[in-house]
């Protein structure tokens, strides 16, 4: 299996499982690949280009990391860059928030919150915002929830704090 930026961390690690350590100790944030429960789901939908903006790791310097401990050849493509954060949108408007959910302690717990989010987006109208906190960029949920009929925008609120706003389109 090539290593790329759409191979899933799941696969990787069933492949590679020597490269979990490797992967870990590229950003603080991947311990969470650790817990079982949150290994099994993000494993399984998560690409390593996701990872990369989750983990605040350069695409070239994730994917060339991993290639190289799995002894496959360095790549010198030019890997897109995602831009995790931008201008606000004019659709955010503070009043417009419905909905908040803090899922830092519910992850460090090992709960996933894609299914609350999703149950509670549901529901919402046209206009309105639901505001998602969580410790890192959840870029699977962020895709999941989008694919639903939201617009979303990430904003960096601290080191350890992002904000994440959905709005039904």
């Amino acid at each position: 299996m090539e290593i790329t930026p759409l191979t899933k961390v799941g696969e990787l690690l069933s492949q590679f499982p020597q490269l979990e350590q490797t992967l870990i100790g590229l950003s603080p944030k991947y311990e969470l690949l650790r817990n079982p429960i949150l290994r099994k789901t993000v494993g399984r939908i998560a690409t390593l280009q996701q990872v990369s903006v989750v983990g605040g790791v350069a695409l070239e310097t994730l994917i060339n990391t991993l290639r190289k401990a799995a002894g496959q050849e360095i790549t010198n493509d030019n890997m897109n860059k995602h831009d995790k954060m931008n201008t606000p949108p004019l659709w955010l408007d503070p009043f417009k928030i419905t909905q908040r959910l803090d899922a830092r302690d519910m992850l460090a717990r090992g709960e996933h919150p894609l299914s609350e989010v999703l149950a509670r987006t549901h529901a919402m109208e046209t206009g309105e915002i639901f505001e998602l906190i969580t410790g890192f960029i959840p870029m699977p949920l962020i895709e999941k929830v989008s694919n639903t009929g939201f617009d979303h925008y990430i904003e960096e609120a601290g080191s350890d704090e992002f904000r994440t706003y959905f709005c039904r389109k």
